[in-house]
């Protein structure tokens, strides 16, 4: 169990460190995971090392030594480093400090796990001087918290807010009961409270799997219905082609015999015949454009970018669709940073943002307020459209991207616009999210990646 406890610590640091090596905050939180494992490798060489290597060869002084050292040492680097490197994830997390900040941060605190190296015996026996560790532990830990929260109540970006919140309650509530079982306990003379730390941390590693399927865990996001949803879109528009074809066929068939029973019905002088060969011919033109119109929207997207001020574009499609929102008495309310330049598909994206402004306004048939905002978070450049229309049930909200799903009863409307809308956003290595609650208004988030947001020295380059 102890050993299971150890490689899943580790090999939880190391799947964060893979999400993204190059910030310092993912490599503080890998190097916490790791040093906390210190303390399961000490007990690993003590209970299982030692015993099966005693009992299958002949354990000879010097063996005994070292592994008796790296025992105590890894006790040591977890009791010391555990609450410093904490302390360090959250310094680095904390994007309203300055880099010097951070660097003088850094230093300074290195200076008491050096005082505990320094009057603390690691071998033969680790003899902690634990009223001494919890003096600067426990304001070590409670600083980190101070700065994980603010830096969640600080945050912009819907995404990374969300994220944010489930990181600092799987990080932030099982360290709480580690550092209690670790110092606290010890202080109580309880030794062997460290072990319901196993408990800690099996619970903790289940948490992390459900959430992060569902949520997100420090960049860890494993989306299953993101999955499902592109083999859908992917197995729609093989399918959409073959029945299109199939459909045009049989329709310039109805489409031939018609025009010949009309042509008839002129030279024989029928007019009712004529009237239902019109009938039929309109009927056919009528099915061709529908499939056209699903084939458009099913087909896999091609980008064709370039540089584009996704602001311009939020006001070209405003000004375009002012005659639908003076019609529902909807009222428009912008915050844009004009300032901010895209690297993407201006085209996909005046055409994204028609259908969830459209969407919006039909949701309001009442009136309303439309406010659509442009920003630039730390990791996103974020647009966001809110409707305070009626809003989506709990029941449809998950199955709103599914092609062909709507909650609109109009003939006109196939429920592919958000399906639309989604795939463009894969493209763009973006994400499309949506909050609603009935009765309340919806709001859809368009997130795109930092590394297309054009830079001002890119600018000034000519890249715009």
């Amino acid at each position: 169990m102890m050993v299971f406890i150890l490689f899943t610590i580790w090999a939880l640091g190391l799947l964060v460190l893979f999400t993204d090596p190059k910030r310092t905050s993912i490599r503080w939180a890998c190097a916490t995971a790791c040093i906390g494992g210190g303390g399961f490798l000490s007990a690993v060489i003590d209970e299982t090392i030692m015993p099966l290597w005693a009992d299958a060869f002949t354990m000879n002084a010097g063996t005994e030594q070292t592994l008796l050292f790296l025992s105590r040492l890894s006790s040591f680097i977890c009791q010391v480093g555990l609450p410093y490197s904490f302390l360090m994830f959250a310094v680095h997390s904390a994007e309203f400090l300055t880099r010097r900040t951070k660097l003088i941060a850094q230093f300074a605190a290195l200076c008491l796990p050096a005082l505990m190296l320094a009057i603390t015996p690691i071998y033969p026996v680790l003899a902690f001087n634990y009223w001494i560790m919890v003096a600067w532990v426990i304001p070590f830990f409670l600083i980190a918290c101070t700065l994980l929260i603010v830096q969640y109540r600080n945050e912009k970006d819907p995404l990374v807010k969300k994220n944010s919140f489930f990181t600092n309650v799987l990080i932030i509530v099982p360290l709480f009961f580690v550092f209690i079982f670790i110092y606290i306990m010890r202080i109580q003379n309880d030794y062997e409270a460290w072990r319901y730390n196993m408990l800690v941390v099996a619970i903790q590693f289940i948490l992390i799997v459900a959430i992060s399927l569902k949520y997100g865990f420090l960049g860890v996001r494993l989306r299953v219905e993101k999955r499902r949803l592109d083999s859908t879109l992917r197995a729609l528009t093989s399918g959409a082609q073959i029945i299109n074809h199939t459909i045009k066929n049989e329709v310039g068939k109805i489409s031939l015999y018609a025009d010949r029973i009309e042509s008839y019905a002129e030279e024989t002088n029928q007019p009712n015949l004529k009237e239902d060969a019109l009938v039929l011919l309109q009927s056919s033109q009528h099915m061709l454009d529908m499939m056209n119109r699903i084939q458009n929207q099913l087909r896999d997207v091609e980008l064709r970018e370039s540089p584009s001020a996704p602001g311009e574009i939020i006001k070209q499609v405003i000004q375009n669709l002012k005659p639908y929102m003076e019609k529902q008495q909807v009222l428009v309310e912008c915050e844009l940073d004009e300032s901010l330049h895209l690297y993407g598909d201006p085209v996909q994206l005046r055409e994204i943002l028609t259908n969830l402004c459209m969407n919006a306004i039909e949701a309001m048939k009442s009136g309303g307020k439309l406010t659509l905002q442009l920003f630039l978070s730390n990791r996103h450049l974020v647009i966001a459209v809110a409707d305070t229309g009626t809003g989506i049930s709990k029941e449809n909200l998950p199955h709103v991207l599914d092609p062909f799903f709507s909650t609109k009863r109009t003939g006109q409307n196939f429920g592919l616009g958000l399906s639309y809308c989604y795939n463009v956003m894969q493209k763009h290595q973006g994400m499309l999210e949506i909050y609603s609650e009935p009765g309340k208004g919806t709001t859809v988030f368009l997130f795109f990646p930092k590394k297309r947001v054009i830079t001002s020295s890119a600018q000034t380059e000519g890249r715009i």
